[in-house]
C-alpha cells in the first residue's frame, strides 16, 4: 500500500500545480496594474483641464452684431429708396408718354437702354425714347420721354418699377439699393454688385411679356404670306 502511495505522490505533484496558477495570476495582476498606471497618466491631461465662465447666449449675440457693426458700419442702416412717380400723358389717341422716364433711369443709376428693354419686353409694345431719330421723325415727345405705343396709365408704370428694382437694382442680401450693374465678360451674363456688402449676384436675362396680336402684326402676317 505504501509504494502505491509512493508512485500517486510523484505522479499527481499537486504542490507544483497551484504554484504554476499563482504565477499566472501574479503576471496577471502586474500586466492589470500596469495598464491602470498607463491609463492614469492618459487621464491626467484631461483631469487637468477646467470648465471656464459661461456667456448667456444673448450677450453672444450681441457682441456679434458690435463686431460686424465696428466692420460694416453701414450694413445695418436702414434705407428708403425714394423715386419719383411715373408721370404719363396721352400723346394722340393711340400712344403716351412717360414724361420722366429719363429722370428715373437717373435716379436708379441704370442705362435708359436697359430700362428701355426691360419696359418694352414687360409691357409687350413698341415705343422709343424722344430725342432718337424715330421720334424726331415722328415730331412727339421731348427729349427723355419714353413714348409707347398703347394705353398706359401711371400705375401700370409704377409696377413694372417696382419689378425692375427688384430684380436689378435691389441687393438681395443687404437690400441695399447701393449697386451697379455690369456685365460678366466671361460668361456675358448681367450681374447686379452691392457696394455696400459687396455681395454679387446674377440678373435674369430681360424675357418679352405678353404681346397682344394688333390689326398690324395681322397685315404684317399677310404680307409675308
Amino acid at each position: 500500500m505504501g509504494v502505491v502511495w509512493a508512485e500517486e505522490e510523484q505522479v499527481f505533484d499537486f504542490g507544483s500545480k497551484k504554484k504554476k496558477k499563482t504565477k499566472d495570476k501574479k503576471e496577471k495582476a502586474d500586466k492589470d496594474e500596469g495598464a491602470k498606471e498607463e491609463g492614469e497618466v492618459k487621464l491626467q491631461g484631461v483631469e487637468g483641464w477646467t470648465q471656464g465662465e459661461l456667456h448667456p447666449y444673448k450677450d453672444l449675440l450681441e457682441r456679434l452684431y458690435k463686431i460686424i457693426e465696428e466692420h460694416n458700419p453701414e450694413v445695418g442702416n436702414k434705407e428708403r429708396y425714394i423715386l419719383k412717380p411715373p408721370q404719363v400723358v396721352r400723346v394722340g389717341s393711340k400712344k403716351v408718354a412717360w414724361v420722366n422716364f429719363s429722370e428715373i433711369c437717373s435716379m436708379m443709376k441704370r442705362p435708359v437702354d436697359h430700362v428701355v428693354q426691360f419696359v418694352l419686353a414687360e409691357f409687350g409694345t413698341e415705343g422709343s425714347v424722344a430725342g432718337s431719330a424715330t421720334t424726331r421723325a415722328e415730331g412727339q415727345g421731348q427729349d427723355g420721354q419714353l413714348v409707347l405705343k398703347g394705353r398706359y396709365q401711371p400705375k401700370h408704370c409704377e409696377s413694372l418699377l417696382r419689378k425692375y428694382i427688384k430684380e436689378y437694382v435691389t441687393c438681395e442680401m443687404c437690400k441695399s439699393a447701393s449697386t451697379t450693374l455690369r456685365k460678366d465678360p466671361s460668361t456675358r451674363l448681367t450681374m447686379v454688385e452691392c457696394s455696400k456688402c459687396g455681395a454679387t449676384r446674377t440678373a435674369a436675362s430681360i424675357k418679352a411679356g405678353f404681346h397682344a396680336v394688333t390689326r398690324g402684326d395681322r397685315k404684317a402676317a399677310k404680307q409675308l404670306k
